[in-house]
């Protein structure tokens, strides 16, 4: 603790000194007033002053990175660093040290970011999420730092999921007939292999078996590296003219979700299915048609990428599907 701080904790001590040798308030005297008045403004003064001095000595941006760099994948990265950029944004405007938010402080910031411009709740709440994690990051090093947000009752409520829909078999037939040869390509295999969309420009044939990525794991298949992709999604790459190695790498995932949506969005708009479905609701088709097929649970569990029994369990009852 600075100067500064040794003596603005003096001055509190003998503040209070003072204080306890006053009658009852109400037999103060004009003077003992005025008195009061003036310790209170000091009091903030010292007060201020011995908060300021706590947290000198604490690198916000080094803190930042380091707790930025422990986070175990880039969208989450990308995704606290932006909440964290909102908080030090506002915090800059009303002139406060984020190290010194308060919990009044930390209330404000979410009215602001509930009052601000549009975003899902969902959203807000993540961005409250991150920036509570943090603080929570700082408490852990440091015995100055007391997280603000925690307990804070003005979080938005959750939002009612989508509601899932899984094609019927009708509709998947319907769709395969009716999609342009590269969008037929894309669901045989998000449908026919339950791959997730994100998984499609990473897929690299080596060696007989498509290599890639999901969610930052390797696809796999009876536990080894690689994955098959059934004749029926073979067929429709080669239908599309698509390179039979890297099929789908021109492609981002965001750009593969939205031909998916925009062209089926197309035939249900014709009245040709009964729901527009999205690109994610073809692995809910494939885990389903898969599990009641062959009720091994252990199966679907590994095709999907699931790191264990239990996820899959309760993936498939979201689904629902009787186990």
């Amino acid at each position: 603790m600075n100067e500064l701080a040794i003596r603005a904790g003096a001055d509190l001590k003998e503040m209070a000194a003072i204080l306890a040798a006053y009658p009852a308030p109400e037999k103060w005297t004009s003077e003992m007033k005025s008195q009061a008045v003036q310790f209170a403004a000091l009091l903030d003064t010292a007060q201020k002053m011995i908060s300021t001095a706590s947290v000198a000595g604490i690198d916000w941006q080094a803190e930042k990175d380091n707790f930025l760099n422990d986070t175990r994948s880039a969208h989450t990265r990308r995704a606290y660093a932006s909440a964290l950029g909102k908080l030090e944004e506002w915090t800059s405007r009303k002139g406060i040290n984020p190290l010194e938010l308060n919990t009044a402080g930390a209330d404000n910031f979410i009215r602001f970011l509930k009052e601000g411009k549009p975003m899902a709740s969902a959203s807000i709440r993540r961005d409250i999420a991150a920036v509570s994690a943090f603080y929570t990051f700082l408490e852990r090093y440091h015995d100055t730092i007391k997280n603000p947000v925690r307990g804070t009752r003005i979080r938005p409520p959750k939002e009612n999921k989508k509601e899932t829909i899984i094609p019927t078999a009708a509709d998947y037939a319907v769709i395969i007939d009716t999609l342009p040869p590269i969008e037929r390509a894309i669901v045989s295999c998000l449908a026919m292999r339950g791959l997730r969309a994100g998984a499609l420009p990473t897929l690299e044939l080596k060696a007989g078996k498509y290599h890639g990525k999901s969610k930052g794991k390797a696809l796999k298949e009876n536990n080894t590296d690689g994955i098959t992709l059934p004749p029926a999604a073979l067929d429709a790459i080669k239908a599309a003219n698509l390179d039979s190695k890297k099929p789908f790498a021109a492609f981002s995932a965001s750009a593969i979700e939205r031909r998916i949506n925009r062209r089926i969005g197309e035939i249900y708009r014709d009245g040709k299915v009964q729901a527009s479905y999205s690109a994610h609701d073809f692995r809910h088709y494939f885990a389903v048609n898969e599990y009641q097929k062959t009720k091994d649970i252990y199966r679907v569990s590994m095709l999907l990428g699931h790191a264990n029994i239990a996820i899959t369990q309760t993936y498939l009852k979201s689904l629902d599907v009787a186990l």
